[in-house]
């Protein structure tokens, strides 16, 4: 059986029907007026940890342009967690991603968030256009909904869902921009285009135990992140022993070393290929990793989602890219550095070259 042409043939029938069942109706921003606008739900639940944290600038966006409305934001079991505590986010609703973790409690809470009552519903589609993202929207019966041009069902017209049209942008841009560029459309416009989370007093005075218990002096340790969910999104495990061998053995920094669930081989082939003493801190949630991440000096990593969750915690992060340009996946927060190698690989990426950039980083506070 093919599913995946059985899915297409399925999605291309309900683009159909939705044109037939949706009004065909467009507006323009300077024929509404949106300042009554006190509910917003923004539909997220489509993509990875590193798009949905990229997407946090336009979440901050509608706060300054809506700021007395409770923002309510759609993201997948993994990812949602990084929403919490958000000071943009009111309330955070639950995607199951995948039918094993569609439980009747999740599938509840989903529905009965998606029935309160919403003046503006955004969806913020990048790299792909989510047909369950602008079903959502739709089901939340709000009375405008805003999404992109960009990438636009084939047959159907670029309103389907939306009655509040963002232009698609003239040439690629990056991944922040894009999500942006949707809501700048209706006037939210950020002061700040880095990826943006919130910690409690009691999860920052976690992390920061966390490194004391394993006599780690948070101004003096550097953290290395080892994985990554795809085998080519990671920097080889003997380059990071050569690096934390250098960190230590050369400039007196303490090592922390995380990594992640499924990981455990990885982490002992690392442990096994460093010289100097390394404090292993594996099998974090995302929320503790952010905690332990608040508190360190730098962090090293691939470019993966833990890339962004550190920026957006606020520390210092350096990232060795590999297949995706840093250009357009970058974080935009202060304090990010990366580096790609020659042949767009993680492998390439060679040793003295993050060392340089790392010395370059560590300078602009205090010379390695």
């Amino acid at each position: 059986m093919r599913l995946p042409g059985l899915e297409r043939a399925f999605k291309r029938w309900l683009v159909r029907l939705f044109g037939w069942i949706i009004p065909d109706a467009e507006y323009r921003p300077d024929q509404l007026d949106l300042d009554p606008v006190r509910s917003i739900l923004v539909v997220r639940q489509h993509d990875q940890l590193g798009d949905l944290l990229l997407s946090t600038p336009a979440i901050h966006a509608l706060r300054e342009r809506f700021p007395q409305a409770f923002i309510t934001v759609i993201a997948r079991v993994y990812t949602h967690s990084v929403l919490l505590n958000n000071p943009d986010i009111g309330r955070v609703l639950v995607f199951p991603e995948k039918p094993r973790l569609a439980t009747p409690r999740r599938l509840w809470a989903l529905l009965k968030g998606l029935r309160i009552h919403y003046d503006l519903a955004v969806v913020l589609n990048t790299v792909s256009h989510s047909l369950s993202s602008d079903v959502l929207a739709w089901m939340s019966g709000a009375r405008w909904r805003l999404g992109s041009a960009e990438h636009p069902f084939a047959g159907a017209r670029a309103n389907l869902f939306y009655n509040i049209v963002s232009p698609a942008p003239a040439s690629r841009v990056h991944e922040t921009m894009r999500s942006l560029a949707i809501v700048e459309h209706i006037g939210a416009r950020a002061d700040d285009a880095g990826e943006r989370l919130g910690l409690t007093p009691a999860e920052e005075a976690w992390g920061e135990e966390v490194l004391w218990k394993n006599h780690l002096l948070p101004e003096k340790t550097i953290g290395l992140n080892l994985g990554a969910y795809q085998m080519p999104n990671r920097w080889p495990y003997r380059s990071y022993a050569a690096l934390a061998d250098w960190l230590a053995g050369e400039h007196g920094f303490q090592v922390a070393v995380f990594w992640g669930p499924r990981e455990e081989e990885l982490g002992e082939l690392f442990l096994g290929a460093v010289n100097v003493e390394v404090a292993p801190l594996p099998g974090l949630n995302l929320r503790q990793l952010a905690s332990v991440f608040r508190r360190l000096r730098l962090v090293v990593c691939n470019d993966t989602g833990i890339m962004h969750l550190s920026a957006a915690a606020g520390t210092p992060t350096f990232a060795v890219f590999g297949r995706n340009d840093p250009e357009y996946w970058r974080p935009l927060n202060r304090n990010f550095y990366g580096v790609w190698g020659p042949d767009k690989t993680k492998a390439s990426a060679e040793l003295e070259t993050v060392k340089s950039g790392i010395r370059r980083m560590l300078a602009r506070t205090e010379t390695v």
